[in-house]
Formats: structure tokens, sequence, C-alpha cells
């Protein structure tokens, strides 16, 4: 009978624990990684991209072409493409594919890897900031931890645009259930140049990313709004105010045929 209570006793004990925030450089670094794994399985998925910028609205399908996401245009400002636009597309899709299909293993791969290096500078997160957490949102529903990021003074970046996690401060919301993030907001406090001479993002920058749960323990993007001031080719100044919305998101061929394709494109 002792031993029963004592059992009691425990369990009444843990359960708050159970449900208290866990560790917030724990919590990053469990939750980078299942972004991480988002990233891979997304391969697997096709979908429907919105970009709402400020002179025209652009409507993409975007599935996986040999192992790396292709874009294809097919609406403006929410009009089917006019012929000749249409037949571009088709051509850069006809010579794309025919490329990628011509392809060594050794260039495959390389491809592979080169896209999936643009998200490797996650891996440094923990070593960039601190973190803080400051509470709790409920997110489309679901109750999520919100953690703060700020820059730690001395890092430095080991892996490719990992230069720039210096010059941002950040906030996520952490899905409690299934610790992926619901949420992330970056604001910029530095400069942050995009290629040698593309561009350059300055200070007040700000990009907020927006999940949702499309399949048990998958969270992709549903939404992203990106303001603030760039400098083109460090010429001229350029305003941003875009808005991308992901939806349709559907499971797609690895390789589709050209019937796949036009099916997706019917979507």
């Amino acid at each position: 009978m002792r031993r029963f209570f004592r059992t009691v006793l425990f369990i009444i004990t843990l359960e708050p624990a159970l449900h208290a925030q866990p560790d917030p450089s724990t919590l990053i670094r469990e939750s980078i990684e299942r972004y991480r794994n988002n990233w891979h399985a997304a391969m697997q998925w096709g979908y429907t991209q919105i970009d709402k910028g400020e002179k025209e609205t652009t409507t993409s399908k975007i599935f996986p072409l040999e192992g790396t996401p292709y874009e294809i245009v097919v609406a403006k400002d929410g009009k089917p493409l006019p012929p000749d636009l249409k037949a571009k597309e088709d051509r850069k899709f006809q010579k794309e594919l025919t490329s990628r299909r011509a392809e060594s293993p050794d260039d495959r791969k390389a491809r592979i890897r080169k896209y999936e290096m643009q998200q490797d500078f996650l891996k440094e997160l923990p070593a960039a900031y601190d973190f803080r957490p400051i509470g709790e949102e409920t997110i489309a529903g679901r109750p999520a931890w919100i953690v703060t990021l700020t820059p730690k003074p001395g890092f430095e970046p080991q892996l490719p645009h990992s230069e720039m996690l210096k010059h941002i401060e950040g906030k996520l919301w952490i899905d409690k259930e299934d610790l992926q993030w619901a949420r992330a907001e970056a604001h910029v406090i530095g400069t942050i140049s995009i290629g040698l001479i593309l561009a350059r993002i300055g200070p007040g920058a700000h990009i907020r990313i927006d999940l949702a749960r499309v399949a048990p323990g998958l969270w992709l993007p549903s939404k992203m709004n990106i303001s603030g001031t760039a400098r083109l080719l460090l010429l001229h100044d350029r305003k941003l105010n875009e808005q991308l919305l992901f939806t349709d998101y559907h499971r797609a061929p690895p390789t589709p045929s050209s019937k796949q394709i036009a099916q997706m494109m019917l979507r």
C-alpha cells in the first residue's frame, strides 16, 4: 500500500514537469532537427505558390523533379498565361528535364547537395544565438511555446549563409505537441549581403513565416511576408512588400511523367 501511495505521489509531482516548458536550448535543437527532416520530406510533395508582389501576382506549381524542386509559372494576376508565355515555360521545363535526366550520378549528387546546403546554416543556430522563453500562444488552434533568439557576441560562422545570422534577431513559436516550428519571425538589425554584388538588405527588414501541419509530424510553409528595403546591384533601393502563399500540398512522384505533370498543372 505504501508503495502504491508513493507511486501516486510521484506521478502527481511529475505531471507539472511534463507540461512545463523544456530547456530552451534543448527545445531549439530538437525543433531544428525536425525542421530539417521536414525539408527532406518536402521532396515528396508538390504544391502551389502564389507570389503577391507590389506590381503583379504570380502563381506557380512546384514539384520534385529528379531529386530537387522545379517551379513552373502557370498564371499572372489570376489569369492563365497567354499562349506565347506558356510555350516559353514549357520549353524551359523540357530543357531542364532533359538536362537533369542526362546527368551523371556525380552531377546529380552535386545538384541535390547544393540544394540541401541552402538550409545547412540552421545547424549553427545554437552557436549563433542566446535563447529565451517568453511565454505561450495559440497558433491555428494549437498551443505553442515562444522563444526569442538574440545574436551572441563573437559568433564566428562556419557554414555557407551563416554570416547573416550575426545580423538577424528572431522569434520562434514551437508547437507543443509536435515540437515543430509553427511560426518564425526574423528582424534584420544589420546589413545582409546576397551574392557578391546582387543585393543588400538593410536594417529594419522583417520576415515572417507561418507553417501548417500538412500530415502527421510534417509541417511545411503556408505563408511568408517580407517587408523592408533592399539595394539591388548596390545602385537602386527597392521597397520590399511581398507575400507568398503556399497551398494545395499533395504527394508527388519523384520523377513525374508528362501526364502526371499535366495533371499537376490543372490542380
